[in-house]
């Protein structure tokens, strides 16, 4: 077993329908569901319950799990798990949703309900661009989003998102100390994400991560010009490593133009933690860099980087 603060590389795609036929504790989770989530969300008094018929069944009514290896070959994974997403829970909404399980909703108390517990939990450290392919080059213009989503709602929690309007520009690895894409006001280069969920990641059944990422092009103001660096979609399966577990986890997914680098560790028994910063003032040529770590673990969650910034 891999100790505390080292990494680990996942060299295949965990395919889904094997381990769920061993993993007996799945159906209990799956069975159990609206707890979960209300474990989550909290039972705060204003908001309605799991097992509410409005609903909608958006906590897995018509639970199914999403397996890599029906995926369609013939296409990219992530247009195949789109089809198979808006299959299976097209009538909770648009596949573009955001999720609406906010953060913090058992911050203010006044205490907390019985049915409030840990459970495991995804941290996600950060998205690296580790190598690009075909026409592309270094300095690059990066737009789109990286999310991903538990099985609360099937919604996507984003770790980044960008507007072609709003890009982040990205310098090879070799040319930046710090590599990562940010949703925060960034004018450095950099050739990593630095990824920020909007709440908690629920580990109960397998997530999936969806990554749709361009490279705006020089001189056009069209977005058809602009270049994919990448349109990919894969699993992490959290039933198979649920015994193996607490520290930084690396996987690699490699495309036809770009591989990308994704460091996230599977938590058991955490609860979420929001962390928000604020530069009250200032000089307008202030620089810092704000992180945090979890325990056990010796990867940083940066929360702000601008010590790169000219």
């Amino acid at each position: 077993m891999v100790g505390a603060g080292s990494t680990s590389s996942l060299g295949e795609k965990p395919f889904l329908g094997d381990a769920i036929e061993e993993a007996t504790e799945a159906d209990r989770l799956r069975n159990g569901q609206e707890r979960a989530a209300e474990a989550v969300i909290g039972g705060d008094p204003k908001r309605m319950r799991a097992n509410n018929d409005d609903n909608d069944g958006e906590c897995g009514a018509d639970h199914e799990y999403m397996d890599e290896d029906d995926w369609d070959d013939d296409i990219s994974y992530l247009d195949s798990y789109r089809q198979d997403w808006e299959r299976l829970y097209g009538k909770t909404g648009s596949f573009e949703d955001e999720t609406k399980i906010p953060n913090m909703v058992l911050t203010d108390g006044p205490e907390l309900p019985l049915t409030t517990y840990p459970m495991d939990l995804l941290q996600i450290f950060s998205v690296k661009v580790i190598e690009i392919k075909g026409a592309l080059q270094w300095p690059m213009d990066v737009y789109g989003h990286v999310a991903v989503r538990d099985s609360l709602d099937h919604k996507r929690i984003y770790l980044f998102q960008r507007k072609r309007e709003d890009c982040q520009a990205l310098a090879s690895p070799q040319a930046s100390t710090s590599s990562s894409l940010t949703n925060f006001d960034s004018a450095f280069q950099s050739s990593h994400f630095t990824c920020r969920p909007s709440r908690a990641i629920a580990l109960i059944d397998p997530v999936i991560f969806e990554v749709d990422l361009k490279v705006k092009s020089i001189g056009s103001p069209f977005e058809c010009d602009d270049e994919v660096l990448s349109h990919h979609a894969f699993c992490y399966h959290s039933i198979i490593y649920r015994y193996d577990t607490g520290f930084a986890r690396k996987q690699v997914e490699s495309t036809e133009h770009s591989t990308l680098e994704f460091m996230f560790a599977h938590l058991n028994q955490a609860v979420e933690a929001t962390i928000q910063i604020r530069v009250d003032e200032g000089s307008s040529d202030f620089k810092a860099r704000v992180a945090t770590v979890t325990t056990g673990i010796d990867e940083e969650v940066v929360l702000l980087d601008s010590l790169d910034r000219a």
